[in-house]
């Protein structure tokens, strides 16, 4: 895939007429038509899949966001990680027929309840016997959503071993994170990475810590108090800086899904800064 950005971009099917600004633009598509597991089921499952597979073929870039509802991979309850398991393989199945080999999924950690340590562990486990079914060519990216800094996922991917297993950051749920939950102090490693030291982690440095297993990226903007999914250049994340990290740190086959709700704005924000 080429170095530029442009032919790295997709757009969330979550955005507003997004098969239309797709094609206008020449974008790929992730697909959030399954994000809520009862919509592989049933009535609900066939005109969900019915509706993908009309068009998903016409793009370059295609990803499929995976269900995560209540789906945790390194939960305590065997249960429950069963469920994990028969969910994430059923929404596998969707992909691969649809012919899209590349699926997010969400790490599942959960501040307060589980031990880092545990998580660690039981997340390799649980990613390891996913993925011995799994074709070569289909690739899953672990995106973070209450991990409090990256350094866990990097060496959980680590552990894991299998290069069709990499990471995903998503910028605006970082930045709430890093407000909200860390506040400045509760998280257990800097903006240096020195472990035992407590503050926030720069998005940067998220973006660069992750960089070796990065496959995949999701951007939208906030103003730190909660996930709003605002357009690229509204709130206090410096995507500028952000997506010109992604040049200098990522390898040139990383995606990026921009998941804002009115696209056609957040181009017209890339092509001024020349990044479209």
């Amino acid at each position: 895939m080429p170095g530029g950005l442009k032919e790295r971009f997709c757009i969330a099917t979550m955005c507003e007429n997004w098969r239309d600004v797709a094609e206008a633009h020449g974008l790929g598509i992730e697909s959030d038509h399954f994000c809520q597991a009862e919509n592989m089921d049933g009535e609900k499952g066939v005109r969900a899949k019915a509706d993908l597979s009309q068009t998903v073929k016409k793009y370059d870039v295609r990803v499929l966001h995976a269900p995560f509802n209540e789906l945790h991979p390194a939960a305590i309850d065997y249960r429950a990680r069963e469920l994990a398991m028969s969910r994430l393989n059923q929404a596998a199945e969707i992909a691969i027929d649809l012919g899209i080999k590349k699926m997010i999924v969400h790490s599942g950690y959960v501040p307060f309840v589980y031990f880092k340590e545990w998580h660690m562990l039981r997340s390799v486990e649980f990613w390891q016997e996913y993925m011995e079914t799994k074709p070569d060519d289909f690739e899953i990216c672990i995106e973070n959503v209450l991990d409090d800094e990256p350094y866990t996922l990097t060496e959980i991917a680590e552990k894991i071993g299998d290069d069709r297993v990499g990471l995903c950051l998503d910028v605006g749920h970082a930045n709430v994170v890093n407000h909200v939950y860390c506040n400045g102090a509760a998280s257990s490693m800097d903006v240096t990475g020195d472990a035992g030291t407590a503050g926030k982690t720069s998005i940067i440095k998220w973006l660069e810590v992750m960089a070796p297993h990065l496959k995949h990226l999701h951007i939208h903007n906030n103003d730190g108090t909660g996930d709003f999914h605002k357009e690229l250049m509204d709130g206090i994340i410096d995507m500028k800086e952000v997506l010109d990290g992604v040049i200098k740190y990522c390898k040139p086959d990383t995606t990026i899904t921009m998941e804002v709700l009115n696209i056609e704005n957040s181009i017209e924000w890339l092509k001024d800064k020349n990044l479209f």
